[in-house]
């Protein structure tokens, strides 16, 4: 089966905002990162009351409360406007250039501006399905983006990563809600 898209900036940002949401390291620092300055101005506001200083004590109490309940947003926003930058700075020749894949019984060719290769199916780790992508996880850390652009083609690609998944005895993951939070 052969399957042809392009990709755009929205779609590699998305492809780069799922990988971060799905590592755990990502993860455990944005928590960390909230806890520690939301704890931060709690004490400034501890050491404020122990001074005597009530005013200040009342300010970042309500300031500590209210980054620790606003941050994750400001946090959501800060890591899509830095993977934008860095998309457009990396992959700014690659927006709206055609990729072609062929699957085959032992690889997953690809074809695009860059050249040719070949994925050796036995790399592929899982396979994932939002509501807008598929991606293709490897062994080796990498992500193989691929849209649903095509509404006729859709059923075909998935019946197609199921089969490999079926063969290969890895995951079919079904996270047609994923979002970026």
């Amino acid at each position: 089966m052969t399957f042809t898209f392009t990709l755009t900036e929205n779609d590699l940002l998305q492809s780069q905002l799922f990988i971060a949401s799905k590592t755990a390291r990502i993860k455990r620092q944005r928590v960390k990162t909230w806890l520690v300055y939301s704890i931060a101005i709690l004490l400034i506001g501890l050491m404020f009351y122990q001074s005597g200083n009530i005013v200040m004590t009342y300010y970042c109490l309500i300031f500590g409360i209210i980054f620790l309940c606003f941050f994750p947003l400001y946090q959501k926003s800060y890591y899509k406007k830095h993977y934008q930058r860095f998309i457009a700075d990396t992959y700014k020749n690659r927006f709206g250039k055609t990729t072609t894949i062929n699957f085959t019984e032992q690889y997953i060719e690809t074809i695009d501006i860059t050249g040719e290769s070949k994925i050796n199916l036995q790399e592929v780790e899982n396979i994932t399905e939002t509501s807008n992508y598929f991606y293709v996880k490897m062994k080796t850390g990498g992500h193989l983006v691929i849209p649903k652009q095509k509404p006729g083609n859709i059923e075909q690609l998935r019946q197609e990563f199921k089969s490999i998944c079926g063969k290969l005895s890895v995951h079919f993951i079904d996270d047609l809600t994923w979002r970026w939070k």
